[in-house]
């Protein structure tokens, strides 16, 4: 029974970080509209955050077994039998959700979701070679930079055909840099996730740190005179809040599936996922600058190649040929 539960586990973590990409996908949507609402990538991105957090603590304050693990973290960093600087995901979260509210009404969620993803394959690439995710070191195979370097080719095409229509070249490279960031950010927050016994715990230390700095920014920005546009739009448009909540069920589900999948796979799975849910959006609502055209079809089909080559086992044709 227990092999064949964890057999079962690689399996439904594969599943679960598919639906997780798919509300990415969304987020990135919800959170691009309230940028556009608000007038500002920042104050959305703060929104966003603080939805997220007010939920986390909730939970955290009326589950036993949450309660336990934020305490228990708390007490690891406390004693420095944690890292301190592995509690600073949430930075990477906010520079995702910010690149969402800015992006997202020039490039289109579909693009969007390419370039943050060729950010997180370089950046997987690297951590999963070292000691940071929580199932070991999984050095790169001939199959996963082969299929890396295909992702990236799809990418580069979708990124070429939005900058033919006007689009500045800072669109693409934001949710780039962000992705890069993320490939950390899913290996520390599997690390916290096993040391605490919580996935809410690792959830909450993220939006916690990343709400402050937001909180922070907002503030810096509105004393310096920017400020919120009116939003008439919100009461009718009520879903654009719930981005932060998309954010908390991503950031718990990778944390859980991290430790099956590595970084590198986890990133190619939540991008298949990611993929399908963001051309439905930007099929169904059309509510970016950026048009889906031929380019971005092929783009995606040159993307989910390279995702099915990574994902070849080491050594898979070579025994067959012995």
């Amino acid at each position: 029974m227990t092999k064949n539960r964890a057999g079962i586990a690689p399996i439904l973590s594969v599943f679960a970080t598919v639906v997780a990409g798919c509300a990415m996908a969304i987020q990135g949507s919800v959170n691009g509209t309230l940028g556009t609402i608000l007038g500002n990538g920042i104050f959305a991105a703060t929104v966003s955050f603080l939805v997220g957090l007010v939920v986390l603590t909730v939970l955290s304050l009326t589950l036993p077994k949450a309660r336990a693990g934020v305490a228990k973290a708390y007490r690891l960093v406390r004693t420095g039998e944690f890292p301190w600087w592995m509690t600073l995901g949430g930075l990477a979260g906010t520079l995702t959700v910010i690149a969402q509210a800015f992006t997202v009404p020039l490039i289109g969620v579909a693009v969007f979701t390419m370039a943050y993803v060729a950010g997180q394959l370089l950046g997987a690439l690297g951590v999963d070679n070292t000691q940071l995710p929580p199932g070991g070191p999984k050095p790169p195979t001939p199959w996963r930079i082969g299929g890396s370097i295909v992702v990236l080719v799809g990418v580069g095409i979708s990124a070429a055909g939005v900058l033919g229509q006007g689009v500045p070249l800072w669109a693409p490279i934001l949710p780039f840099v962000a992705g890069a960031a993320t490939a950390v950010q899913q290996a520390t927050n599997g690390r916290l996730r096993a040391a605490s016994g919580s996935a809410i715990a690792s959830t909450f230390t993220n939006f916690l740190t990343g709400s402050v700095l937001l909180v922070l920014a907002s503030a810096a920005l509105f004393a310096f005179g920017t400020r919120v546009e009116s939003f008439p739009e919100l009461p009718a448009q009520w879903w654009v809040l719930i981005g932060g909540l998309l954010g908390m069920m991503f950031i718990g589900i990778t944390a859980q599936t991290v430790a099956y999948l590595g970084v590198l796979l986890l990133s190619l799975m939540s991008l298949f996922g990611n993929l399908v849910g963001s051309l439905v959006i930007d099929l169904t609502f059309q509510a970016s600058h950026a048009e889906v055209t031929a380019s971005t079809y092929v783009s995606m089909a040159i993307v989910l190649a390279g995702v099915a080559i990574t994902t070849i086992p080491p050594g898979r044709f070579s025994k067959k040929l012995r």
